[in-house]
């Protein structure tokens, strides 16, 4: 989904979640494209303390998905790493 495909309302709410994220609002076009996009292709995090983090930037694309009414593909959070073979 692109930013332009959110109502204003739906914008400012996502927003004032970035916001109480601690998350600028400019990550607004990140939440919005990754609303829809299969959490296994870019949730994980690489550990080098990125600001923000994909974690943080995760929950609030999971509080968007309920806002917006689009369960996840799955359940929220960052998928574990591929067992050994």
């Amino acid at each position: 989904m692109e930013p332009s495909d959110l109502s204003p309302a739906a914008a400012a709410r996502i927003t004032a979640l970035l916001v109480d994220a601690s998350i600028d609002a400019s990550y607004l076009a990140f939440v919005a494209r990754h609303i829809d996009v299969d959490d296994r292709t870019w949730r994980w995090c690489c550990g080098s303390n990125c600001d923000p983090c994909v974690q943080g930037l995760g929950r609030v694309v999971d509080q968007a998905r309920q806002l917006l009414g689009s369960p996840p593909d799955r359940p929220p959070g960052v998928p574990k790493p591929a067992e050994p073979a």
